[in-house]
């Protein structure tokens, strides 16, 4: 009756390690510095802010389709800061070293750009080998002076 208790947990243990490591294989973490260039007025009774980010991306960890290595970030940046909150929106084209490019859409409803905060990305498709790519990350941003910004994320893809 112990062998047979022992042998099912020991089932059980190996199906949880394999369903972990095929998530496993699909995650990445990604480090960028990346230079702003913004420009904001205000409006009415708020602040909109736009302009874009141009990033050195370096991606680490991955056994996925995003390679390991570093990559070009190139983004497009709404902010509308209104006394109900902050809304951060951005569009991103990712090229790795192959010239492939990876689409992505990222949200932020806290903090500002002088504040930084955590937010959300989707992977939106590319071309090449993230044709299809979906998942996305979830992101802290921190402002640096001389419009500097560091991006650290922990991302997801099929």
């Amino acid at each position: 009756m112990f062998n047979k208790h022992v042998a099912k947990l020991m089932a059980l243990i190996f199906a949880l390690a394999l369903s972990g490591s095929a998530s496993a294989d699909n995650s990445y973490k990604s480090i960028g510095m990346c230079k702003t260039d913004f420009q904001s007025m205000d409006w009415n009774g708020g602040k909109v802010t736009v302009g874009n980010l141009k990033c050195a991306v370096e991606v680490s960890g991955s056994s996925g389709v995003v390679p390991n290595g570093s990559q070009l970030q190139n983004c497009l940046l709404r902010v509308l800061k209104t006394n109900e909150g902050t809304d951060v929106a951005t569009q991103c084209n990712v090229t790795d070293k192959d010239g492939d490019i990876l689409y992505s859409y990222s949200e932020r409803k806290q903090g500002d750009i002088v504040a930084g905060g955590k937010g959300k990305s989707k992977h939106m498709g590319g071309t090449g080998k993230y044709q299809g790519v979906r998942g996305g990350c979830e992101f802290a941003a921190t402002y640096l002076p001389e419009n500097w910004l560091k991006v650290e994320s922990n991302c997801t893809s099929n």
